[in-house]
């Protein structure tokens, strides 16, 4: 199974903190952090808080074109898939 799979089939599912993520993984804190990155700006990944920087759309994967996003990984204190991280996940059970 790829990396990218690993991560995501660890959000399958259910959202994880990235703590609880890490210690999933069996990876350190700062080597999720930055996968993390990819995963979000490519949109596989989003935030699952209640309230994701104060919009209204709780981080929808059109996120990176919003203009209340940085580019950045925000300060994400619980994560999940978002649907094209579920979609792509199923064609990786499929194969």
């Amino acid at each position: 199974m790829s990396r990218l799979n690993t991560i995501l089939a660890a959000l399958h599912g259910e959202p994880r903190t990235l703590s609880e993520l890490s210690a999933a993984l069996g990876s350190p804190l700062p080597a999720v952090e930055g996968m993390l990155q990819t995963l979000f700006s490519s949109g596989y990944i989003q935030d699952a808080s209640p309230t994701a920087d104060g919009c209204a759309c709780n981080g929808c994967s059109l996120k990176s074109l919003c203009r209340n996003a940085s580019g950045d990984l925000p300060a994400i204190s619980l994560l999940r898939l978002t649907p094209r991280g579920e979609a792509y996940l199923s064609r990786q059970a499929g194969s």
